[in-house]
């Protein structure tokens, strides 16, 4: 059908007013939304210990959420997909035997002095991280490379493995094919930053810029108004660190703060249940377990799988978790964590059943703990740690079974849990990295003992499997049925006694949006919301009493 000229006029006519239209109704919601935002500084409370900000040295987990508001990586973990996405790359690509990696880099993007991005940045960043870095397990996740080794030595000025191909291109060789590694990637140790300009804290290309510590100790950023994803939507972020719980607390109720990251334990159960605090309260599983280790090449536990089995089933976790823990963790099956790809919620594992316990201890030869020698159940000094050693005691005696408490200042005991001295002994691991892998190659295949295995524990089928995992980069739904079986076997074998999943026990003010954690504890800043205040909220009186 053919418009004539007249008909063909008014056509464009109604469809330009239509887009006209949309445009002012667009800028009219936007400038809606961008008056109800709060000028004024996002306040965040930090629990803990922050020494520094420096991306090869940060260890605690306020350090790391700190560090995130001006670094970022080359990836991030998406949780919604379960996967990874581009952040200061574009895309990559392994080899046929997954052993390079190929990452573009976006190369439009600046650091907040203004300097773009280069391939040749990432290297410098890296090399810096790795020669720099105090911690051994920082070390340890870029010893995958080739020429990490001989670097670490002083043989090498640089990592071989890390190559600038050009401005856009980095070349990643790996000594071994690894389909985690890109994973490694959202550790801070991989955060860039521009290693040329000698300001300090170094200079990166987050979403907001370090400002100043002032005389109070405050840590203060501004907002980088030409982060590369846009304009964030908070103006500047306070940052104060307390030691004491209880006062970062306070503070929060009196409404000094809009995102705190730790609450007091006791306050939990309450503030899940509390009219005007459960909505805010931010209680989610971590990627983060609490274990109890078998020395398996020492006496009783040595060739002796069915006494391992027996006290898996002889702990009754909810009890500990409601009465010790304050209801801040759940209970684990199992190596993998709850929501980590490869978590199999239909996987058994262990719970509490004592006559499965008594059957076993029977068949492990030890009929009611007849026989069984006192074990010694190893820890390091922690109230906490000894009131969750104390009822797992307390529990394995209903069985018979006699254990005796050890505890140790943390580096002796670091020492003795690394040279594998220890044969019942405490131990947590927290995800280097959002993957399967840093659960379970790190603790349980046999080329880590002396390092992350602490248990000694040595299958040749698991080796197999998780190193068929590594290999597998092409399918996802593959390498996850590879750690699923590897996982199954290691807990027939009951290397462990597992225990628990942490959960986050964090809270912000009722004006925050979009402030979500992922479950490595950390926020994506970009996206988080400081709405103004409303008249109802501006009368409500500040909670300064029990919650």
């Amino acid at each position: 059908m053919f418009l004539d000229k007249k008909k063909m006029a008014l056509l464009v006519s109604i469809i330009g007013l239509a887009l006209l239209i949309g445009i002012i109704i667009h800028i009219k919601n936007q400038t809606l939304y961008t008056a109800s935002l709060d000028t004024r500084p996002f306040n965040i409370g930090l629990v803990g210990n922050v020494e520094t900000f420096e991306p090869a040295n940060v260890f605690t987990q306020e350090e790391k959420i700190l560090a995130s508001t001006m670094y970022e990586s080359l990836v991030y973990y998406d949780e919604s997909s379960k996967s990874l996405k581009p952040l200061l790359a574009t895309d990559w690509k392994y080899s046929g035997d997954s052993k390079t990696i190929t990452i573009n880099i976006n190369t439009n993007i600046r650091f907040h002095n203004g300097k773009l991005l280069t391939a040749q940045d990432v290297k410098d960043s890296w090399e810096y991280n790795f020669s720099t870095t105090k911690d051994w397990d920082n070390i340890n996740l870029l010893m995958p490379i080739s020429g990490s080794k001989e670097r670490l030595e002083g043989k090498t000025a640089d990592i071989a493995g890390i190559q600038a191909i050009d401005k856009r291109t980095l070349k990643i060789e790996l000594n071994e094919p690894n389909a985690a590694f890109m994973h490694y990637l959202t550790h801070p140790l991989f955060y860039v930053f521009d290693t040329q300009d000698e300001v300090e804290p170094a200079v990166g290309t987050g979403p907001f810029i370090f400002k100043e510590e002032n005389e109070s100790g405050q840590i203060i950023l501004e907002i980088n108004d030409r982060y590369h994803r846009g304009l964030p939507k908070i103006a500047s972020i306070n940052v104060d660190v307390y030691e004491d719980v209880f006062q970062a607390f306070g503070d929060y109720k009196a409404g000094k703060l809009d995102y705190l990251n730790q609450v007091p334990l006791k306050e939990v159960k309450n503030l899940k249940d509390h009219s005007r605090y459960k909505d805010l309260f931010i209680n989610r599983p971590l990627y983060e377990t609490y274990s109890l280790g078998f020395n398996i090449n020492k006496a009783p536990f040595a060739d002796n799988y069915l006494l391992r089995r027996a006290l898996n089933y002889g702990i009754d976790r909810d009890v500990i978790i409601e009465t010790v823990l304050g209801d801040s963790y759940r209970a684990s099956k199992g190596v993998i964590p709850f929501g980590l790809p490869g978590y199999n919620n239909q996987m058994p594992g262990y719970s509490y059943n004592p006559d499965k316990a008594k059957e076993l201890l029977e068949e492990a030869g030890y009929p009611l703990g007849e026989g069984l020698s006192p074990l010694t159940l190893t820890i390091n000094k922690n109230d906490g740690h000894r009131m969750v050693a104390l009822t797992v005691i307390d529990q394995l005696a209903q069985l018979g079974i006699e254990v005796q408490l050890q505890e140790m200042d943390w580096d002796y005991y670091k020492k003795q849990l690394n040279n594998m001295s220890l044969s019942f002994f405490r131990i947590s691991w927290k995800a280097d990295y959002p993957d399967a892998d840093t659960f379970l190659y790190n603790m349980f295949h046999s080329s880590q003992k002396g390092k992350s295995n602490f248990s000694g524990y040595h299958n040749q089928q698991v080796d197999k499997i998780l190193d068929a995992s590594r290999a597998e980069t092409k399918s996802v739904q593959e390498r996850v049925k590879l750690l699923n079986r590897a996982e199954e076997i290691i807990i027939d074998d009951s290397p462990f006694l597992w225990l628990f999943q942490k959960e986050s026990a964090a809270i912000v003010g009722e004006n925050v949006r979009n402030l979500t954690l992922n479950g490595l504890e950390m926020v994506d800043w970009y996206k988080v919301e400081l709405l103004k205040p409303s008249l109802d909220d501006n009368e409500k009186p500040s909670t300064n009493g029990e919650v």
